[in-house]
């Protein structure tokens, strides 16, 4: 009886000591975060991708840059040169047109998309009269269809004007470098002229440029 008194005291104790043990072994608070890793080097960029459907037609045939260079009507200098290289939907704006001893180039091209009207867009036409002649001479005009001039100062404003080289207000009119291949019907020229204060920014204006093109011939118009 004694032997078996002992043996349920000696169960209590080891019954209650594995609960103190089981109590003092519950987790611990939760430790600091690490510090998160280098972040890994960037990938090596894509290839380009080709240019859209229709897009070298539109470039092929060539470029006008122009150079307008002045003062603003808030007395503000500036000078702006933009590279005109879309064609027109319309081929009627690229064509060579024959008269005589005369030859007439026009020229339109788009800063970006034709598909935006007539906006951000020039037309230069050059008029060469007795072409080949010892009597040759040159007519040329330029018109501005939203020719956007963008300052440092985050200002800007726009060309919706026309010049001719036969204007009262034009001085100092040239063309350089003129040349026309009948084959390839490749026209290039350089060209010049001074402005007075009538046009867009009401100061005088140097407006110059480079056309590289080719043209078209349009059969019905030739005489």
């Amino acid at each position: 009886m004694k032997k078996n008194y002992l043996k349920i005291i000696s169960k209590t104790i080891l019954i209650a000591c594995l609960g103190l043990f089981l109590t003092s072994c519950e987790d611990g608070a939760d430790g600091i975060n690490g510090e998160n890793g280098i972040n890994g080097e960037p990938g090596i960029n894509g290839e380009n991708g080709e240019n859209g459907l229709g897009f070298d037609d539109l470039v092929n045939y060539g470029s006008v840059t122009v150079n307008v260079a002045g003062t603003r009507f808030d007395d503000v200098p500036f000078t702006q040169e933009r590279e005109f290289r879309f064609l027109p939907s319309d081929y009627g704006g690229n064509d060579v047109y024959f008269d005589d001893s005369d030859i007439v180039f026009g020229v339109a091209r788009f800063f970006n998309s034709f598909d935006a009207g007539h906006s951000n867009s020039i037309y230069a036409q050059l008029e060469v009269q007795d072409a080949g002649l010892e009597t040759q001479s040159f007519h040329f005009q330029i018109s501005f269809a939203g020719f956007s001039v963008v300052s440092e100062d985050l200002k800007y404003f726009e060309f919706y004007d026309y010049y001719s080289s036969n204007n009262s207000d034009v001085s100092n009119f040239s063309i350089t470098n003129y040349s026309f291949n009948d084959t390839t019907n490749r026209i290039t020229y350089s060209f010049t002229m001074d402005i007075e204060e009538d046009n867009t920014t009401g100061n005088p204006l140097t407006i110059s440029g480079t056309v590289d093109a080719i043209v078209l011939e349009n059969l019905e118009n030739r005489t």
